[in-house]
């Protein structure tokens, strides 16, 4: 940008100037422009960027708390609980029935379908 701008200057400043514009004075003012329009192009880009950089952050930030609070609830669990599961006595558990094939049920328990 600052060589297009120079170039323009010397050439704004050269020795028995004329106030006629060719066709270079033209391209340089059209470079001059078409690198504004990048410049500006790209700081969009980047601010864009930098936003989508914060939310990352906080998004990663947050899933490290998350593993954190996991990870401590697994200590736990691992370390206390599963003292206390061994200790206890496990029998297999067998539900009973609630109606045998003889049995009748009396009650009068209205039937929604």
């Amino acid at each position: 940008m600052r060589v297009a701008h120079m170039r323009l200057n010397t050439r704004a400043y050269r020795p028995n100037i004329e106030l006629v514009r060719d066709p270079v004075q033209y391209g340089l003012v059209e470079e001059v422009a078409q690198i504004t329009d990048s410049v500006e192009a790209l700081t969009s880009k980047l601010n864009e960027s930098l936003g989508k950089l914060n939310n990352l952050e906080s998004n990663k930030k947050a899933l490290e708390e998350d593993i954190a609070v996991k990870t401590n609830s697994l200590n736990i669990d691992q370390s206390q609980c599963l003292r206390l599961r061994k200790t206890l006595v496990w029998r297999s558990f067998r539900p009973a029935t609630m109606f045998s094939a003889t049995s009748v049920c009396h009650s009068k328990v209205p039937i929604i379908l």
